[in-house]
């Protein structure tokens, strides 16, 4: 079955399993540059659309002189002779042969000779200068990011399918040859149960496509294919760890042999519990921070009923007109938002400053040491310098005001001003932002002597710069609380307890992007600086 299979549906497939490198394109990262990247395409499709114009006009004189020869192909006769008798004979005939030939002619032939490509050719030179194109990285990254999304948000594959984004009707569908590409996508990272539901998901749509992109045969090689992955890595795995708890998206419970996908995706989600606090498992960590981000509540309501909001002048003259406007997310760990710190004009100014400087954002190495790309954290960030604009001077200050710390990036007392923009799908999976705490002396001693006398990341400002129309906020999968981007609004935590220790509760994400973009701006707060603005405690656990 498989050599009736197409040999560029093959190549492409082949790539799919062969590839399992992390991704690394730069353009579907950020939502500024999928911007610049629609307008890259709509230039294209303005040379393309005038060239099927052009070609259309070209065949319909070429059509219309071969319709004026109708008239003569109408004439019935026995035979050639008879035929061009009476052709011949006939004086409008002979007259209409006259003008094709003489006049008709010249306007077909300058048609014929009128290159239309070479001229489109041309022009999609040079709409292509100086403008970047996606790279194979960023097809990969963007599927990979819609395979995070359903996986994130439990999204219903039939509804996603047609465009459906979390009750969200857009006109924007897959195919499925689309959900193939998923599937494969899902089934190289080892997540088979997922790929299984992509897979069928193809079935369907190829039988209502009637096999226009790819047949129901080529799909269901596929689908038995994962099926028996899935089963043989599930035996196999309950056979070396008989009590092993299962990631959802990478395993069913029981055999897909025995049970379907969609009965088992639909018992899994009834039977959902959660766990919250610091004795977790990392298992629970994945799981809460995903139903965080679908908006589930998971503190008990005793414990919401203690969350308040306060106005707040923090004894500061600059505050008496205008208080701090605070809410309070959670109790342990202290997490908190400050509403309308930034003001439209501000949040313009820092979007401006920071889009010439985005580059891929990256994470710290996995030896503790350096920086690389990474898909856990996809997005595009930029470091404002003190001195790029007057502005975030200010917004040091008001920093420093706000949480009574000292946040100045030129004493060390604070790191420069990061922004961020997220596309599609961009996240940012759970993290601590301490960066020392835990690491072992070697590690310590790569570190550059300034970052050491800096002390760790006592704690986390972070302005939301935009709302974000689904999905996006930042989740404490062990606090069990989410803060949803509020434009010009802020978040606000400490990463160290005053003991100096880190907290672990303040494991945190940024939830995936479902539709819209996403814009925040980071100011991590050094310890070192800190000692008679936030007082240390010789309790551990303070």
């Amino acid at each position: 079955m498989m050599a009736s299979i197409p040999v560029t549906f093959l190549i492409t497939i082949t790539a799919l399993l062969l590839r399992n490198q992390p991704v690394v394109g730069d353009m579907f990262s950020a939502s500024a540059d999928l911007a610049n990247t629609f307008r890259l395409e709509q230039q294209v499709v303005n040379v393309l659309g005038e060239l099927v114009a052009q070609t259309e006009a070209k065949l319909g004189i070429i059509r219309q002189y071969l319709k004026d020869y109708e008239s003569v192909v109408e004439e019935k006769a026995a035979s050639e002779e008879e035929f061009m008798e009476r052709v011949a004979g006939n004086p409008i005939h002979a007259y209409r042969l006259m003008k094709r030939l003489y006049f008709d002619w010249q306007t077909v032939e300058k048609e014929i000779k009128t290159d239309n490509w070479r001229n489109a050719l041309r022009q999609l030179e040079h709409v292509r200068m100086g403008a970047k194109f996606p790279k194979e990285e960023d097809f990969f990254g963007a599927a990979q990011a819609l395979v995070r999304l359903q996986d994130t948000y439990e999204l219903n594959m039939t509804q996603l399918a047609r465009g459906n984004l979390w009750g969200r009707q857009t006109r924007a569908e897959l195919t499925a040859q689309d959900c193939l590409f998923m599937g494969k996508h899902a089934f190289n990272a080892g997540a088979y149960a997922r790929a299984v539901e992509w897979f069928e998901e193809s079935y369907i749509l190829a039988g209502q496509e009637n096999n226009r992109t790819l047949r129901q045969d080529q799909v269901m090689e596929f689908i038995q294919h994962a099926i028996n992955m899935h089963d043989d890595t599930l035996q196999q795995t309950k056979k070396r760890h008989p009590m092993a708890v299962l990631s959802h998206t990478n395993s069913f419970r029981l055999p897909l042999k025995e049970k379907p996908a969609g009965v088992q995706r639909s018992e899994i989600i009834r039977s959902r519990k959660y766990n919250v606090g610091k004795h977790i498992t990392d298992q629970d960590d994945a799981t809460n921070f995903n139903a965080l981000c679908r908006g589930e509540t998971l503190l008990n309501d005793k414990l919401l009923a203690q969350l308040k909001c306060w106005y707040d002048s923090r004894r500061q003259p600059y505050f008496l007109l205008m208080p701090i406007k605070i809410e309070q997310n959670s109790m342990e760990p202290a997490i908190y938002s400050f509403h309308d710190v930034l003001s439209d004009d501000e949040i313009e100014t820092i979007k401006q400053l920071a889009k010439p400087l985005l580059a891929r954002s990256m994470v710290q190495g996995r030896t503790g040491v350096g920086h690389e790309v990474s898909n856990v954290r996809t997005s595009k960030t930029a470091w404002l310098p003190e001195g790029l604009h007057p502005l975030l001077n200010r917004l040091t200050r008001r920093i420093s005001l706000i949480t009574g710390l000292k946040t100045n990036p030129i004493s060390d007392e604070a790191e420069l001003l990061q922004v961020a923009n997220y596309g599609i799908g961009g996240h940012y999976a759970p993290h601590h932002d301490y960066l020392m705490k835990g690491k072992a002396d070697f590690e310590l001693g790569q570190m550059p002597p300034q970052e050491l006398a800096m002390g760790d990341r006592i704690s986390t400002f972070m302005f939301y710069l935009n709302d974000v129309e689904r999905g996006g906020s930042t989740a404490f999968p062990r606090a069990g609380v989410a803060v949803k981007p509020v434009r010009g609004g802020a978040a606000f935590w400490f990463n160290l307890k005053r003991s100096g220790k880190p907290d672990p509760l303040t494991l945190h994400g940024a939830c995936p992007v479902l539709l819209g973009h996403k814009w925040v701006s980071n100011k991590w707060i050094r310890e070192t600086a800190q000692t008679f603005n936030r007082r240390c405690s010789l309790d551990a656990n303070e």
